[in-house]
């Protein structure tokens, strides 16, 4: 597939643009061969997979054993406590960041139409104080700082 072929000639060129920085990938759970994906990337060499666009509840165990972070994307606390509360139990581990994208971000974030004809009305901040209160266990069962980007 050219895509997984793909991830390992662009993290090259990434590496050589920036030899120090953070190269990293975002993958949608939603692909086809997501499982293919992040193992390609993680094979490469990436540094953190970013994942979202469905609740990536199996990212722990694809890059189990390797350096790579892992930060799923979320737009509820409820979205957050589920991948959170998954990752505990199935693989004794937390996310190293939290990515919040809210209703304005587009894209495949679980809002209803609904919602999205009116996003003014929406309390949002309040979805993302609820958010960095439920990463908050988390950090404290595994002694951790977890950053959350907005």
């Amino acid at each position: 597939m050219a895509n997984i072929r793909a991830i390992r000639s662009e993290f090259q060129r990434a590496r050589e643009t920036a030899p120090d920085g953070v190269i990293g990938f975002n993958i949608m759970v939603a692909l086809k061969d997501y499982d293919e994906h992040v193992k390609a990337a993680v094979d490469a060499g990436a540094d953190l997979i970013v994942s979202g666009a469905g609740l990536p509840i199996e990212l722990p165990g694809l890059v189990e054993g390797s350096s790579t972070k892992i930060a799923p994307i979320v737009s509820t606390e409820k979205s957050a406590k589920v991948i959170l509360k998954y990752w505990d139990k199935k693989f004794s581990r937390t996310a190293d960041l939290i990515v919040i994208e809210g209703p304005k971000a587009g894209g495949h974030l679980g809002f209803s139409r609904e919602q999205l004809k009116d996003v003014e009305a929406l309390d949002y901040d309040q979805e993302i104080k609820e958010i960095i209160a439920c990463k908050k266990v988390y950090e404290e069962k595994f002694h951790t700082k977890i950053p959350v980007i907005v």
